[in-house]
């Protein structure tokens, strides 16, 4: 067994090799993105006097338009007490705020939207892909017969992410394709990715969306996930998903 193992892996390197891939990023120009049903988040834009105490703004609209209101103030101690202030209050960012329920001169979250915008990365490494002939083995038996290449391809790092950008468009980083070999035939593997398309803020939570197109090609949502914000600084986005939290680093252009 352990001879026609090391056959199959020996033929694997070469094919893994010898097979490219190929980056995917598509991004999409959204038809249009309206306010959810429900949703009590209130827009504005940051002007001058803001502090940990205080955030005075101009009201807008979900779409970032500025009805000529006069500038509003919430009182934010207990959001920045409570690290609910996410970004920094810079004059003219657009945030995105939660009202209290009790008191609607005071906000429980506020999210610097502008602060949202760009590249957010983190690294991924494969992980063995279980073939019929590695059956009754450990993963460290495998890993013990595995040749070098193969075991330099287990540490082959790649960058996932997601791209946000002004006006609600977003699209993932990392999509990979194989160009010679199917995921069948690999002998690692990566973890999928969500190819999303949209976001928007939906009661203070991050809504990332995969969209389709109907038969009357009219754009829908194919699926969404949801996140809670966690911490954003200019550098680094940390999100709350369903299963689990996941920390992002700001991608820059060299």
């Amino acid at each position: 067994m352990k001879s026609k193992l090391l056959i199959t892996l020996a033929l694997l390197a070469m094919l893994l090799t010898s097979c490219g891939s190929k980056e995917e990023t598509k991004e999409v120009t959204l038809v249009s993105v309206e306010q959810a049903a429900g949703d009590k988040t209130i827009y504005g834009m940051v002007c001058d006097g803001c502090n940990d105490t205080i955030i005075i703004y101009l009201p807008m609209s979900f779409k970032g338009s500025y009805d000529g209101s006069n500038p509003d103030t919430l009182n934010i101690l207990e959001a920045s007490r409570n690290h609910q202030v996410f970004g920094q209050l810079r004059i003219g960012n657009k945030v995105a705020m939660i009202r209290n329920e009790n008191d609607p001169e005071v906000a429980d979250l506020v999210i610097v939207t502008k602060d949202m915008m760009g590249d957010w990365c983190y690294k991924v490494l494969p992980t063995l892909k279980r073939r019929a002939d590695m059956e009754g083995l450990t993963d460290r038996q495998i890993l013990e017969q595995l040749p070098d290449s193969l075991q330099e391809l287990l540490t082959v790092e790649r960058e996932y992410g997601i791209a946000m950008k002004d006006n609600h468009v977003a699209y993932s980083i990392g999509a990979y394709r194989r160009t010679t070999t199917s995921d069948e035939e690999m002998f690692i593997e990566y973890p999928t990715v969500r190819h999303y398309q949209e976001w928007t803020i939906h009661n203070g939570k991050l809504i990332l969306s995969e969209l389709a197109v109907d038969s009357l090609n009219r754009q829908y949502r194919a699926l969404s996930d949801t996140a809670e914000f966690v911490k954003l600084t200019p550098d680094t986005l940390v999100l709350r998903f369903a299963d689990g939290e996941r920390g992002y680093y700001r991608k820059t252009e060299k």
